[in-house]
């Protein structure tokens, strides 16, 4: 009888990708405890993947064993069914392995070339929990999350909570997806400005608080920026908000103060906001932007995050020229 849970031959992932130079140390085990290998990696995980197929088939008849022993009586009227349950617990091993080794290659994708031989590894508990949920990872977007999850934890010890991991495993790829799509309209990580209040995204927004990753999408939110200096200076005042893939700088006369209203990511969604890859837009940075009170406001310009050479700056908004009659011009 063919088993389906089984994967087929093929080289390992490793051959396919290319291995972070520098995953040793603390990652390197965290990695190849994910697998179920030695420390050393590539070699000894190859040599354990390909022993393990073996140890997994003998496994199998000391399974049957144990089982025909603890169910003796059972097993007199039906001996098939030991060797059903030793192919059931087989083929559950197989899948979890399965599945771990998929979140380990997505996280070794996502760390790329990172050095990262003296990053601090995961502590047992977090590792503990973090494996149990891996091995259920059976879907790809999953088995990304959780990669990703694994790379953030690595590159930063403590980046996601035990909280946040038990709501992973509960999540689905509707609220998943809705949250990719709403992370472009997330500001320094921490909310959602000018949020609506009625139509289909106010109702995403309540799904999304109803989920636990938002706060406020049915409160009336606000957040105040002031920068005010005593007596005020000529010079103008930044105001920085970070974007996703974009930083919006709004230089500004004092007295600042910009009342904004906006929708809070939980302390999940702050964490799972960390490892979102929607690609930020400019459209809800101009939106944006549009929102901010100018009568303070000399220009408001966006800049591209991690571009080659800086990345050309977007111009949304300059204060209007007054012509030689007094009257304002138009601004951009």
């Amino acid at each position: 009888m063919s088993n389906d849970v089984v994967p087929s031959p093929s080289g390992s992932f490793l051959d396919e990708i290319n291995l972070p130079k520098l995953v040793a140390g603390p990652a390197g085990e965290a990695i190849a405890r994910l697998i179920g290998g030695a420390v050393d990696i590539p070699a000894a995980w190859l040599a354990q993947v390909a022993q393990g197929v073996k140890d997994k088939t003998a496994a199998k008849t000391a399974v049957s064993k144990a089982v025909a022993d603890a169910a003796a009586n059972l097993a007199k009227n039906d001996p098939e069914i030991v060797q059903r349950a030793a192919h059931s617990l087989l083929s559950k091993e197989l899948r979890h392995q399965t599945n771990k080794e998929a979140v380990a290659k997505k996280a070794l994708e996502e760390l790329g070339d990172e050095p990262l031989s003296k990053t601090e590894k995961p502590d047992d508990d977090w590792f503990n929990v973090f494996e149990r949920y891996a091995e259920d990872a059976s879907s790809e977007q999953f088995q990304d999350i959780w990669g990703r999850i694994l790379a953030g934890q690595l590159r930063k010890p403590k980046a996601f909570s035990l909280q946040t991991l038990r709501f992973v495993s509960e999540l689905d790829e509707h609220i998943a997806s809705l949250f990719e799509k709403w992370s472009a309209r997330v500001i320094d990580g921490d909310y959602i400005a000018d949020p609506p209040k009625q139509g289909d995204e106010f109702t995403e927004l309540l799904q999304l608080e109803d989920f636990g990753l938002v706060s406020g999408a049915s409160a009336q939110l606000t957040k105040t920026l002031t920068i005010k200096e005593d007596p005020p200076s000529p010079q103008l005042r930044r105001l920085s908000f970070e974007f996703k893939d974009h930083t919006l700088i709004a230089l500004m006369h004092d007295p600042v103060s910009i009342t904004i209203q906006n929708v809070l990511l939980t302390r999940v969604g702050r964490e799972i906001y960390t490892i979102t890859k929607a690609k930020g837009t400019l459209q809800p940075i101009k939106e944006f932007a549009n929102s901010l009170p100018k009568h303070n406001a000399e220009s408001i310009v966006c800049f591209p995050k991690n571009a080659i050479g800086g990345g050309l700056p977007s111009v949304l908004w300059t204060k209007p020229t007054q012509d030689q009659d007094g009257q304002a011009g138009t601004g951009n």
